[in-house]
């Protein structure tokens, strides 16, 4: 049963690492590695512009955590949460790399999008601030001539100084309204065609619907051009051009921004990490086989062996006759051996004593 789990996950393993291999490639040749690349032929007209630092990145991060887990796999690290804290660590730039490719996956349309709102949303503010400029620098002059109007038609009515009529003072006024007419005339014929060029900047903001990064390019061009003059007649600067970020870190402030961050965000974080982890994951919440101890052996001294305090030392030989225990007290193992000795020509050595400790 161990063989076949070992034999699960390590085929497991290898099925993630080669996903895992390809979404590493894939953001960068995506995103940060694109050359230098070597034209690849395959199966019938196609060819696969194959990245070589791209490649040989994403190989060598998936070989060194396919032998990171099979290090512990085969119990030569253990894996504890410090253990799993500083897999993480490592495994990070994989599963960035995994966000980024299945993020996008998913929504095929996302880096587009986020990348055109980022643009528009910019000259979008922009407008709306000429179009308030434009307005209120109108309406200022509007007023004046207003103004000076209403001077003119007070002075001839007798609400002002000189009597009802057309005086001289009234002629006065009407000189102020034509000087003032005719120069802020000038002034109001500019905004309207600022006003005109802010709204047709506007319907191609609103009209434009970008299909590659290039085309993105090619939109914030034509935007420039079109509300500069409005701007410079606004009297507000242009802001400054808007950097396409690349795929990997256009995910990443997507999944980082958590003010709209949702369950797909979360969902998609997770798998990433499964990529990469979740192989050792699994293995580590397997449960360890039971060890059994073995209890200790122990032996027991047989009772017709003598203790130690009554055997001689084996380097001293004790006759019969000197014997300082009575023959009758002597044990029978004793007897015999001295029965022995008595009869045979030669005398053998005493028996060494052993002590038996206990086995752990």
């Amino acid at each position: 049963m161990q063989v076949t789990t070992r034999a699960i996950i390590f085929v497991a393993m290898i099925i993630l690492t080669i996903v895992s291999m390809w979404t590493t490639y894939q953001s960068l040749y995506d995103s940060i590695l694109p050359k230098p690349a070597i034209p690849v032929p395959l199966w019938g007209d196609k060819i696969w512009d194959c990245s070589v630092f791209a490649l040989g990145l994403s190989v060598a991060i998936g070989l060194m955590l396919f032998g990171m887990k099979l290090a512990i796999i085969d119990e030569q690290k253990r894996l504890n949460l410090f253990g799993l804290v500083g897999m993480t660590i490592i495994a990070f730039i994989s599963i960035a790399f995994n966000m980024d490719v299945l993020y996008r996956t998913a929504d095929r349309d996302f880096f587009m999008q986020y990348s055109t709102n980022q643009v528009k949303s910019v000259y979008s503010d922009y407008l709306a601030q000429v179009h308030s400029g434009l307005t209120g620098k109108r309406d200022s002059l509007l007023k004046q001539i207003a103004k000076q109007e209403g001077e003119l038609e007070s002075e001839i009515k007798g609400l002002r100084e000189a009597p009802a009529g057309y005086g001289h003072i009234a002629r006065n006024e009407d000189y102020q309204l034509t000087i003032l007419q005719k120069t802020n005339s000038v002034e109001l014929q500019s905004i309207e065609q600022a006003i005109d060029a802010e709204t047709k900047a506007g319907e191609l903001l609103a009209s434009t619907l970008p299909k590659t990064v290039q085309e993105i390019q090619t939109l914030q061009d034509q935007l420039r051009v079109a509300v500069k003059d409005p701007g410079a007649v606004a009297g507000i600067a242009l802001p400054e051009a808007v950097e396409t970020k690349s795929p990997l870190f256009t995910v990443f402030a997507r999944l980082f921004d958590f003010k709209t961050v949702g369950i797909k965000e979360i969902f998609f974080v997770l798998i990433a990490i499964f990529l990469d982890l979740g192989d050792i994951i699994g293995y580590s919440m397997v449960p360890d086989r039971p060890k059994w101890k073995r209890r200790p052996v122990l032996m027991t001294i047989p009772e017709a062996m003598p203790g130690p305090e009554i055997i001689p030392s084996p380097s001293v030989t004790v006759p019969l006759g000197d014997s300082p225990i009575p023959q009758d007290q002597m044990p029978a193992t004793m007897s015999s051996a001295a029965a022995v000795n008595e009869s045979g020509d030669e005398e053998r050595p005493s028996r060494r004593a052993f002590r038996f400790g206990r086995r752990w």
